[in-house]
């Protein structure tokens, strides 16, 4: 495949709203632990990016309170509601001035996908106010033991295709599948202090969390699933199969990792 800049999907297709919305309930009581381990609190200005189908978006304003700021920014924003104390923004953070003086930056599953990535962590970093707090969460998809239980040698064999079709698809559209690994580190490098990465994972089992989403994005990239050699016949069993309550399936490994922008003596 050759490789572009191009994201691995896309908010405009038909199925991008159960995508958004697997992601969110798979991902959202992660991040909002630690968004509170962090110390949000209302009048906060806060930036999430890659927003999605807005419901950190709509948690934040609500920890925020009106006193505080939320900003939605997201390629293509049409999931995001809007509140009192929300402001959406369309367009791509690598081209995009971000508000200053935030308190918080947040990028959930955005940076693994930019070729780009560590000059638009600099980027952030520039857009908190001194002691703030930059939360980068990626998953680690180099991390492939993922199968606690399968029904069939069959099942596991089309498990396995799929993460690797899906996974070259991301890589030719420029996405680094191990950069959380190397998180912390870009954020030492550029001098942010108190950098951790929390890493967490859960089992599922069929007809929920990752095998919903797993069975979504193999939907959003059947094209390309076929183009690098699975058939209608294989994907159609592989959605059956991730609906199968006697799969037991771990998610990837998130990295969430937290940094903040030193304070002046």
């Amino acid at each position: 495949m050759t490789t572009t800049n191009e994201y691995m999907f896309d908010n405009a297709t038909e199925e991008a709203a159960r995508q958004l919305r697997f992601l969110g309930e798979i991902l959202d009581s992660g991040t909002r632990r630690i968004l509170t381990e962090i110390g949000l609190r209302p009048g906060w200005k806060v930036t999430d990016l890659g927003a999605g189908a807005g419901t950190l978006t709509s948690w934040l304003a609500d920890q925020v309170g009106p006193g505080g700021h939320v900003t939605a920014v997201d390629l293509d924003p049409r999931y995001i509601p809007t509140g009192d104390n929300v402001t959406v923004r369309a367009g791509d953070v690598r081209t995009m001035e971000l508000d200053g003086s935030q308190q918080a930056v947040v990028a959930r599953l955005v940076l693994m996908h930019l070729p780009e990535r560590e000059q638009v962590l600099a980027q952030l970093v520039q857009a908190l106010a001194p002691g703030g707090a930059v939360v980068v969460a990626d998953w680690d998809c180099t991390w492939r033991d993922m199968i606690r239980h399968s029904p069939s040698s069959r099942a596991t064999d089309l498990l396995e295709r799929f993460q690797d079709a899906l996974q070259s698809f991301g890589e030719s559209r420029g996405a680094d599948m191990g950069w959380a690994k190397r998180a912390q580190e870009a954020m030492l490098r550029l001098g942010l202090v108190d950098v951790d990465s929390h890493i967490e994972s859960r089992s599922w089992y069929g007809g929920t969390g990752i095998c919903l989403l797993h069975r979504s994005n193999s939907i959003q990239r059947e094209p390309q699933l076929l183009e690098a050699g699975m058939t209608h016949e294989d994907l159609a069993e592989l959605r059956q199969v991730l609906m199968d309550p006697e799969l037991v399936l771990s998610g990837y490994l998130m990295h969430t990792t937290v940094g903040r922008r030193p304070t002046p003596a």
